[in-house]
């Protein structure tokens, strides 16, 4: 494990913060110059954009989940999300409830049979006047997953204690159920995708203005 300063993040209405030392138990308060900083990888995300059809019955979580607008055969731009920490300190969230079970802070998804932290992003196409066709909130599972700053080691955040190393990213493959926007009925043209990372800012982080991720799309 890294020895890195370490932001904690507690859900009481939205953040409170406490900042920890990577290595041991002493509190130290908040500081602006040690805190985490969410940013996407945009070209990566860019060069994985794929259009796509499935056909999905009733029963599938993707549908009892919401991540497609009905059952039956649709339309799905999918592409990667790859939110790599930037900052000086690791976002860390903490170790979800048991199986089945939810909180403030924690989601159990039945598609991935794991916990995913709410809200973690949100997915939104905009047309050419800025008018919203279709969004939705995703949750993600939140680990190391892409090395993007070297000679930083890996804190193993997993899906069984979730966060994201400072110097790491991340990635959640366009293969991966509900990695999609449904264009189902949505007419041809020109529009953008918009994807913002932290969106309900209960994350702490030491920008807020670089967590947006926008490409234009033709349908």
């Amino acid at each position: 494990m890294s020895c890195g300063r370490i932001a904690s993040v507690g859900w009481l209405g939205l953040a409170a913060l406490a900042v920890f030392a990577g290595c041991g138990d002493s509190i130290h308060p908040p500081d602006a110059a040690e805190l985490p900083d969410l940013q996407f990888v945009a070209g990566q995300m860019t060069s994985s954009l794929l259009f796509d059809d499935f056909d999905f019955r009733d029963t599938d979580c993707e549908v009892v989940e919401h991540c497609v607008g009905a059952p039956g055969h649709r339309f799905l731009l999918r592409f990667d999300t790859v939110s790599a920490n930037r900052g000086t300190a690791d976002i860390f969230v903490g170790v979800p409830p048991p199986p089945g079970e939810s909180n403030d802070v924690f989601e159990w998804s039945p598609c991935h049979k794991h916990h995913h932290v709410r809200n973690y992003a949100s997915y939104e196409l905009a047309d050419a006047t800025g008018v919203v066709l279709t969004a939705r909130k995703q949750s993600f599972c939140l680990q190391d997953t892409q090395a993007v700053q070297p000679g930083i080691a890996s804190s193993d955040y997993s899906c069984m204690r979730q966060g994201i190393t400072h110097g790491w990213a991340d990635v959640y493959d366009r293969e991966l159920p509900c990695q999609w926007i449904d264009v189902t009925g949505v007419p041809p043209g020109a529009y953008t995708l918009r994807i913002v990372v932290n969106p309900l800012r209960t994350l702490p982080e030491s920008n807020y203005d670089n967590n947006e991720f926008s490409v234009s799309v033709q349908l």
